[in-house]
């Protein structure tokens, strides 16, 4: 059967883009915020210091990638959904089973968000010309993101 049957006929909507949109500044709002009181010190010791600061940023730009993989992967594959997502009442579900997402598929997906933020987004832009609203990263991931009550 396919996807979109089976969508209708379980009565299943798709997340909105603007519900993906404002989830995804959630979580990058509760990440920085951890990253932030994580080096609150170091920040406050570099404050009017630009060039040390910028190359202090550059030093520890991989620890704030890893921890927003681990964010995603964690939340995505216990729960089906991130913090901003869980606030917003939607999940992402692999589009075969309609049920969370394998380990293996939250790896990819989680991996391929990150790396499409430091693309500029161009993996996001898939979103506006893929039938089920999915991302660079939903489709490699072989995910779907959908409201619930």
């Amino acid at each position: 059967m396919k996807l979109e049957e089976v969508l209708f006929r379980e009565n299943i909507v798709l997340a909105s883009i603007f519900s993906r949109i404002l989830s995804f500044l959630i979580d990058k709002f509760l990440i920085s915020l951890i990253f932030t009181f994580i080096y609150w010190n170091e920040f406050i010791s570099l404050s009017g210091k630009y060039t040390e600061t910028i190359i202090f940023i550059n030093e520890i730009v991989w620890q704030y990638m890893v921890l927003y993989f681990f964010y995603e992967l964690i939340f995505t594959f216990l729960y089906g959904a991130t913090l901003g997502k869980i606030f917003l009442k939607i999940k992402v579900v692999s589009t075969s089973l309609l049920d969370r997402p394998s380990f293996v598929f939250c790896c990819i997906r989680s991996f391929i968000k990150i790396i499409g933020e430091y693309l500029m987004y161009a993996p996001f832009l898939f979103i506006f010309f893929t039938p089920f609203k999915q991302t660079l990263y939903d489709l490699l991931g072989k995910t779907i993101v959908i409201k619930y009550a």
